[in-house]
C-alpha cells in the first residue's frame, strides 16, 4: 500500500479587531488604491516563497472529497461548458446535477429561479464571490445574475456545516454557493461568442486577455449583451448588458494581487403564478400571464418588472511573511440601484433601492507540522434595504404619483464583525479540522416619517422634507457563537469516512418590516412595535454529516446521511400576550436524510453520473397561527419541498461531438403544511451537444447546441408561500419553462 501526499490549499489569514473600521467610509477607489499599492511591492521572489501544506496520509486515487467540514461539491468550467453551453446566463444550471441542491427553473434562461440546498430556501442570501458576500438580502440584482458565467472557473456548494473561514454575509444555513474566477490568462488571448434561442434569445460574449505585460501584470477585459422575451405573456425575459474586467501580477512575484471588477444592468418582466385550482389544469392555464390590454387593472405587465444597475469592485493581496506564514487583504464594494414595481387593486408599489456594501477579510495563516492554523477577521458595512424602507405608491393607468406609502431613514447601517480561528491537522491517516467564529451583527436604527405632503421626489429630497416621525427602531445587537469540527479517515488508497459538526446562521426573516408600518397605524403604540421589532432573533442550525467514500479508476461513489436541528425559524404566529398574528422567529424545526453521488467510466467515450437526495424537513412542533387555530403542522413535511429528488446524466463522445443528457426528477410536494393538497412530481429531459474544432495554431471554433425540457413537460415548478400557510389559497403556483433550443457558435484564440 502506497502512501499519498494530501495538499491544503493555501488561504491565509491575520487576526484584527479594529473598532473604527466602523467609521471608515470605504469607496471603490479605494479599493483600487489600497491592491495596487501594496501589489508594487518588490520583495525577492526567491526568499520569500508561499507556504505550501504538504500531509503525509491516506487517501483515494481518485479522491470524492476535498474538505473535512461539512460536504462540498464541486463544478468545474468544463461541467459548465458541457451542461450550460448554449444560454450560460445563470450559474445555478451549472450546479444543479450536486446532491441535495434542488435548483428550479421559472424561465428558460435561469433569470427566474427556485434555489434550495437540503430542502432551506436562500432567501436571496447565502451566495459569496470568492468568497466575499457582496450581495445580501433584499431587491437588486443577485450574484447569480451580476457575472458572465463565461468569466467563472468553478462553483462551490457547501452544504451542512460550513468552515469557520467561510460563510460570510446574511446567512449560511441553507448552505453556500461560492463562484470563483477566471483569472486573467498568462498568455494573450481572444474569445468570441454569439448565442440564440427561444422566445428571441440572443446573447452577444467577447473577452480579451492581455497575458503577462512587461513581466508585472496580466488583465482581461469582457463585455456582453443579451435580450430576450418572455416564454408566457408580455414583456422582457431578459435584457443585460454586462461589462467586466480583471487585473492581477505574476506568477514569479512574491507578492499576488488580484483585482475585479463588474458593472451590470438588467431589466426583466415578472410572471405571473397560478392558483390551486388553475394548477390542477395546466393544459388550459399553463400560459396564463399578467394582463396586457387594461392599463387600469392590477394585474397589468407592465407594472410588474424589475429594473437595477450593479457596481461591484474586489481583489486580493496575498503577502509572504517568510516561508511558514503568511498575510492576505481581501477588500469588497457593491452598489446596488434600480426600482422594483408590483402592483394590485390598490394601485403600483414602486420599491426604490440605492445602498452600498463594503467590507474586508484579513486573515494570518501559519504553517504548523503536518497542518496549518489561520485566524481572521471579517468586517461588513451596508445599507438597507432589507428590511423595505422607501416605497412610492402611484395610481393604475396614469402611473401617476398618489403617496409615499413607506419613507424609512436608516440613521446608521448594519454591522457585521467576526473573528475566527480555524486549525489543520493529519495525524497519519486522518486529518481533524476544527474552528470556531464569532459574529457581532447590528441593525440599523430605523426611523418611520409621516408622508403628508411630501411630492413625488428623489428619498433623499422627501426625507429632508420629512419632519414628522412616527417611531424609531432602534439597533438590535446580536452575538452568535459558530463552532465547527470533522474528521476524514482513509482507510486504504481507495476509500474513507468522515464526519462533522457545524453551527450556522441566517438573519432573521424580516417579514415583519413590511407590516410593522400597518401596525402602528393601527395601534399607535411605539413601545409595542420596538418590543416586537427587538423579539426578532437569528436562526440558528446544528449540523450534522457523517459520510463514507471508495473510488477506483472506474468508478466513485459518495453518501452521506446528514442531520439539521434549527431554532429561530420564521413564520407568521400568534402573539398572545398582545393578542396580534405578525412575523416572528420562534418555532422549530429539523432536517435530515441521505444524498448518494456516484460516476461510472463505463467506456472509453462514456461517462455516467448519479445524484440522489432523501430530504425529511419539518416543524418539531405544533404552531399557532390565530388566537383560535394551531395547525398540526409536528411532524408535516414544509411546502414546496420535496422528499425525493435527483438526476442522472451522461456525457458520450462521438467522433468528437460530446453528447450530454441529463434526467431530473422532482417529487411530490406539498401545498401547505397539513400536507392534505400536493402537486405532482415530475421528471424533466435536458440535452445539449458540444463540438470543438481545431483551427491551426491556439484558433478554435466551439459550437453548442441544448435544449431545456427536451419532451416539453407541463410542471408546476415552485410554489410559494409561507412555511406555516395552512390553505392551498395562500399560495401561489409557478409554471415551470417549457422547451427552450438554444445555440452559440464561439472562437477562440
Amino acid at each position: 500500500m502506497s502512501d499519498n501526499v494530501y495538499v491544503l490549499g493555501n488561504t491565509y489569514a491575520i487576526p484584527s479587531r479594529n473598532e473604527a473600521l466602523k467609521q471608515v467610509p470605504w469607496k471603490l477607489s479605494v479599493y483600487a488604491i489600497i491592491i495596487l499599492a501594496v501589489s508594487s511591492c518588490t520583495l525577492d521572489a526567491a526568499e520569500y516563497v508561499l507556504p505550501e501544506v504538504n500531509i503525509e496520509g491516506k487517501q483515494p486515487a481518485d479522491k470524492t472529497t476535498d474538505t473535512v467540514i461539512g460536504t462540498k461539491n464541486v463544478t468545474t468550467s468544463s461541467d459548465i461548458q458541457l451542461f450550460d453551453s448554449a444560454e450560460l446566463i445563470s450559474p445555478y444550471k451549472a450546479i444543479s446535477r450536486e446532491p441535495g441542491v434542488d435548483i428550479r427553473f421559472n424561465d428558460p434562461f435561469g433569470m427566474d429561479i427556485t434555489h434550495k440546498i437540503r430542502g432551506k430556501s436562500d432567501r436571496n442570501i447565502g451566495e459569496t464571490l470568492e468568497g466575499l458576500p457582496l450581495k445580501g438580502i433584499g431587491p437588486g440584482g443577485g450574484l447569480s445574475s451580476m457575472m458572465d458565467i463565461e468569466n467563472i472557473k468553478s462553483i462551490t456548494v457547501e452544504k451542512g456545516a460550513v468552515k469557520a473561514d467561510s460563510g460570510f454575509g446574511y446567512g449560511s444555513d441553507n448552505g453556500m454557493v461560492d463562484m470563483h474566477m477566471k483569472a486573467p490568462s498568462n498568455e494573450l488571448g481572444v474569445a468570441l461568442k454569439q448565442s440564440f434561442g427561444s422566445d428571441d434569445f440572443r446573447k452577444t460574449y467577447m473577452r480579451v486577455d492581455s497575458g503577462e505585460v512587461s513581466d508585472s501584470a496580466k488583465f482581461f477585459f469582457s463585455a456582453s449583451t443579451s435580450d430576450a422575451d418572455k416564454w408566457k405573456g408580455e414583456g422582457k425575459g431578459l435584457d443585460r448588458q454586462n461589462l467586466e474586467f480583471g487585473a492581477a501580477s505574476t506568477s514569479d512575484q512574491a507578492v499576488q494581487w488580484e483585482l475585479y471588477g463588474i458593472y451590470n444592468d438588467q431589466q426583466s418582466h415578472n410572471y405571473k403564478g397560478l392558483t390551486y385550482e388553475q394548477s390542477k389544469n395546466l393544459s388550459l392555464y399553463k400560459k396564463l400571464d399578467y394582463d396586457t390590454t387594461h392599463p387600469l387593472s392590477g394585474s397589468y405587465y407592465d407594472y410588474n418588472r424589475l429594473d437595477y444597475e450593479t457596481y461591484a469592485i474586489f481583489g486580493k493581496v496575498e503577502i509572504p511573511l517568510s516561508n511558514d506564514d503568511a498575510l492576505s487583504f481581501r477588500p469588497y464594494f457593491l452598489n446596488d440601484k434600480g426600482t422594483s414595481w408590483s402592483s394590485n387593486t390598490s394601485g403600483i408599489t414602486q420599491w426604490l433601492v440605492d445602498h452600498d456594501t463594503y467590507g474586508m477579510i484579513l486573515e494570518y495563516a501559519n504553517k504548523i507540522e503536518d497542518g496549518k492554523i489561520k485566524v481572521g477577521y471579517w468586517f461588513q458595512e451596508d445599507e438597507p434595504p432589507g428590511p423595505p424602507t422607501t416605497q412610492k405608491l402611484r395610481y393604475l393607468g396614469t402611473n401617476a404619483f398618489n403617496k409615499w406609502s413607506r419613507l424609512v431613514d436608516p440613521e446608521d447601517n448594519s454591522l457585521f464583525h467576526a473573528p475566527y480561528i480555524a486549525v489543520e491537522k493529519a495525524f497519519d491517516n486522518t486529518i481533524v479540522e476544527a474552528g470556531v467564529k464569532y459574529l457581532w451583527w447590528s441593525t440599523p436604527t430605523l426611523t418611520a416619517y409621516n408622508t403628508a405632503g411630501i411630492g413625488d421626489v428623489s428619498a433623499d429630497e422627501a426625507l429632508s422634507k420629512a419632519t414628522n416621525k412616527l417611531f424609531t427602531l432602534n439597533s438590535e445587537t446580536y452575538g452568535i457563537f459558530l463552532p465547527n469540527i470533522g474528521a476524514t479517515h482513509y482507510l486504504d488508497d481507495h476509500s474513507y469516512l468522515r464526519a462533522n459538526y457545524g453551527r450556522n446562521y441566517n438573519t432573521p426573516q424580516y417579514g415583519l418590516g413590511g407590516s410593522i408600518l400597518t401596525i402602528y397605524n393601527s395601534t399607535h403604540n411605539k413601545a409595542l412595535v420596538q418590543q416586537m421589532w427587538s423579539d426578532l432573533q437569528p436562526e440558528e442550525s446544528d449540523n450534522f454529516d457523517v459520510g463514507y467514500g471508495y473510488a477506483t479508476g472506474a468508478w466513485k461513489i459518495d453518501t452521506t446521511l446528514f442531520f439539521s436541528s434549527v431554532k429561530n425559524v420564521a413564520g407568521n404566529f400568534y402573539d398572545p400576550d398582545i393578542n396580534l398574528v405578525y412575523s416572528q422567529n420562534i418555532a422549530k424545526a429539523r432536517s435530515f436524510g441521505a444524498e448518494l453521488a456516484s460516476s461510472y467510466h463505463l467506456l472509453e467515450n462514456l461517462d455516467l453520473t448519479m445524484a440522489l437526495t432523501y430530504n425529511q424537513y419539518e416543524f418539531t412542533e405544533d404552531v399557532q397561527t390565530t388566537a383560535s387555530k394551531i395547525i398540526r403542522s409536528k411532524g408535516k413535511q414544509i411546502p414546496d419541498v420535496p422528499k425525493w429528488f435527483g438526476n442522472v446524466s451522461a456525457v458520450y463522445d462521438l467522433y468528437g461531438y460530446k453528447l450530454s443528457p441529463v434526467l431530473r426528477y422532482l417529487g411530490k410536494r406539498y401545498a401547505e403544511i397539513e400536507n392534505n393538497y400536493s402537486v405532482d412530481p415530475y421528471w424533466l429531459l435536458d440535452f445539449s451537444i458540444n463540438k470543438e474544432y481545431a483551427l491551426g495554431g491556439k484558433n478554435k471554433l466551439e459550437l453548442s447546441l441544448s435544449a431545456i425540457n427536451l419532451l416539453n413537460k407541463e410542471y408546476i415548478s415552485t410554489i410559494s408561500t409561507e412555511d406555516t400557510s395552512d390553505s392551498t389559497s395562500n399560495a401561489t403556483y409557478i409554471v415551470g419553462a417549457p422547451r427552450s433550443i438554444f445555440f452559440s457558435i464561439g472562437y477562440k484564440y
